[in-house]
């Protein structure tokens, strides 16, 4: 038996529908699921496989800094570095797409817009190009990471300037780690500006994430001032951050070298969709759908007291933050030459920054959402008019179509702890004792054949899954 739809509309939702269905309804996390064992147990080719058959056109820029994260982990740092830069080109060009992505999103969901990345997530792109470049031997692409760093974060602070962002948008770490790359390049003014905008940061940060102000920055403060001559610009450090700077500033290092090893832990908080039901009353009458779409959020967030009866429940999708600290806190880092030992602090909170950012915006996705949802019904209430079939099809359509977007780049680190070693030259086996938060230990690894030089500044880097 062939059923033939006369009516033009239904024949188009039935469609729609069937597209949807038929495409699954999926959500970003679900795709991926194993992205996160497979590179915990370092099966890279696996992971990468992953990414690629779950990846939707949408998703190029996502599965861009997927793909580059686990290539660097992999130590292919030259694809990693090449993936990264494409990233980078794509996000660029997405602020300039034609806008007609938003339109359809209003009858479908916001998984039909192409993802573009968070600030807090292309911030730490420079970070992993620049270990990639240090691994690789090539100092001065290092250092074009670091001044890239440099360039997006007076980016933000112009922004704050202008009130458009807040003093928590800018990443305290991203400069810091720039100071030490320029001051490893011989970069010492650049090394100083970017030392200096860490120490703003991390004061305007303070409280706010669970992140310290690295307990080596004063030093590095004093000792690059000193360096060039800038003993008023120390005095007005001294004066805005009297706890942070020596009062005397300490005597050069010679005849030794530095370690800095940075401890990437855990994951990054993740999305998940969750479904919201919210009351449309018998008496609801609004004009304009924005007003009436800011009222239901209201509805939503601080809940309902009416006698009016309840014409329609409007269910929506919104993303949820689902946060799992990992287990491992951070490591007492020791060399037996030397008796030299440190233990790591956290200087980066990822996952304290990816909520700043998601609070900040949930809002105004909610409201979107419900918008959306309040359009899909008087679309059903429309198509109810015509014909009972085509009042069915526009219900399936807004069901299957209703998902919240759980896009996030998945592979970041949870948390970056540091740790920094004075050593004498020569080669180096570092014990690296991982412990819980009571600092109760939980594993351990060793380093081998680190090889450092006096005077001189080696990086390494390592995940703690």
């Amino acid at each position: 038996m062939i059923l033939r739809v006369r009516n033009r509309s239904a024949g188009l939702l039935a469609g729609l529908a069937l597209l949807i269905l038929l495409g699954g309804c999926s959500t970003y996390v679900d795709r991926h699921a194993m992205l996160r064992a497979d590179l915990a147990d370092g099966a890279f080719d696996k992971a990468l496989a992953g990414i690629e058959k779950g990846s939707r056109g949408k998703d190029r820029l996502l599965n861009l800094l997927e793909q580059g994260l686990v290539l660097h982990y992999a130590d292919r740092w030259e694809e990693s570095n090449a993936v990264f830069a494409e990233a980078e080109q794509l996000a660029a060009d997405l602020y300039t797409k034609s806008i007609s992505e938003g339109v359809f999103s209003l009858v479908s969901n916001d998984n039909s817009i192409s993802y573009r990345a968070t600030p807090n997530e292309m911030a730490m792109v420079p970070y992993f190009r620049a270990l990639n470049y240090v691994y690789l031997g090539q100092r001065d692409g290092a250092l074009v990471e670091a001044r890239k760093a440099g360039l997006l974060l007076g980016e933000i602070r112009s922004r704050i300037e202008s009130d458009e962002a807040e003093a928590l948008d800018q990443n305290a770490f991203l400069a810091y780690f720039a100071g030490l790359i320029f001051e490893w390049g011989g970069e010492l003014n650049d090394a100083f500006i970017a030392y200096r905008a860490a120490a703003e940061a991390y004061a305007a940060a303070a409280g706010e994430l669970s992140q310290a102000t690295p307990p080596w920055l004063g030093a590095d403060l004093a000792r690059t001032g000193a360096r060039l001559g800038f003993a008023e610009q120390l005095a007005e450090i001294r004066q805005g951050h009297p706890d942070l700077l020596p009062e005397e500033t300490p005597p050069p290092t010679t005849g030794r070298g530095e370690v800095v090893l940075l401890l990437e832990l855990g994951y990054a908080p993740m999305k998940v969709s969750r479904p919201i039901d919210i009351p449309i009353f018998a008496d609801d009458d609004y004009d304009d759908r924005n007003v009436w779409a800011t009222d239901l959020h209201g509805r939503a967030i601080h809940g309902w007291s009416s006698g009016a009866d309840i014409e329609y429940w409007l269910r929506i999708a919104v993303p949820e933050l689902v946060d799992h600290p990992p287990a491992v806190a951070g490591a007492n880092v020791s060399a037996e030459v030397g008796a030299s030992h440190a233990r790591t602090v956290v200087v980066s909170d990822v996952a304290g920054r990816v909520g700043h950012e998601f609070d900040h915006a949930l809002g105004g996705v909610m409201i979107k959402t419900i918008a959306r949802g309040l359009a899909k019904y008087a679309l059903t209430e429309k198509a109810e008019n015509e014909s009972a079939l085509a009042g069915f099809l526009a219900n399936i359509f807004g069901a299957a179509t209703e998902q919240a977007d759980t896009r996030s780049w998945l592979t970041l680190p949870h948390e970056v702890a540091m740790a920094r070693l004075s050593l004498p030259p020569g080669v180096h086996d570092l014990r690296v004792e991982l412990i819980d938060a009571a600092g109760r230990p939980v594993g351990s690894e060793m380093i081998e054949g680190v090889a450092v030089r006096a005077g001189g500044r080696v990086f390494l880097s390592r995940r703690v899954f």
